[in-house]
């Protein structure tokens, strides 16, 4: 089934436990967007042994915008229970199939990579086999708010589902409700969402409006 994923890129503890509790009890999985500076000049909070401590029923996926992701992946695994999935971005330098073969064959999470707007689809091919998710910028990273980069992104998801249909496609980045019927078509499941959720007055409210407008944007047989 299709699935909106609330997105915390926050800049403290407090942030991070704020939107949370607002939406832990809609949110089965919560994505956590981690960026330290290396690979992109934006830095969030992760610290990955305060959020063990927040205790919670939900389930958590690390988005790794960083150079060096697997020391912070094994914190994760670590201190924090819900962990269960994690990507990693195909424009870092380190070799993207021995990094998904550690969180996949030694860490056993659910291994993802990311592909920035600009970054083709080619970088897939030598690790498809090691893939449990494939996430497609919609934007540039860095920053929520940021308006969907439309067509081309659309099409990127296509030719992603026509060669790999059984990879589950997430969307990162320019969310919003207009778009559930043409990423739908396109063949997304995962929709990672943050300013349309947390931008509400009640975005716990929004979360579930979010889901009920996907819920009819799925195709019938």
């Amino acid at each position: 089934m299709p699935e909106i994923i609330p997105s915390l890129l926050v800049d403290s503890r407090q942030e991070f436990e704020r939107r949370l509790r607002l939406v832990e009890r809609d949110g089965a999985t919560v994505h956590v967007d981690v960026l330290d500076g290396t690979l992109f000049p934006d830095v969030s909070w992760f610290d990955a042994e305060a959020v063990g401590a927040m205790r919670t029923g939900v389930r958590y996926e690390l988005h790794l915008m960083v150079e060096n992701p697997l020391p912070i992946v094994e914190a994760w695994k670590r201190h924090v229970p819900g962990l269960i999935r994690a990507t990693v971005h195909a424009e870092m330098s380190r070799q993207a199939g021995t990094v998904l073969s550690h969180i996949r064959d030694l860490l056993k999470l659910e291994a993802g990579l990311a592909l920035n707007p600009e970054s083709p689809l080619e970088e897939i091919h030598r690790v498809a086999g090691a893939l449990d998710q494939l996430m497609i910028m919609g934007i540039h990273p860095g920053a929520s708010d940021q308006p969907f980069l439309g067509e081309p992104i659309l099409e990127k998801i296509r030719q992603a589902h026509a060669h790999w249909p059984s990879v589950p496609i997430e969307v990162d980045g320019g969310v919003r409700p207009e778009l559930f019927a043409q990423l739908l078509a396109a063949g997304c499941t995962r929709f990672c969402a943050a300013h349309m959720i947390f931008s509400a007055a009640d975005p716990s409210a929004a979360l579930r409006q979010a889901r009920e407008r996907l819920s009819t944007s799925v195709p019938q047989p």
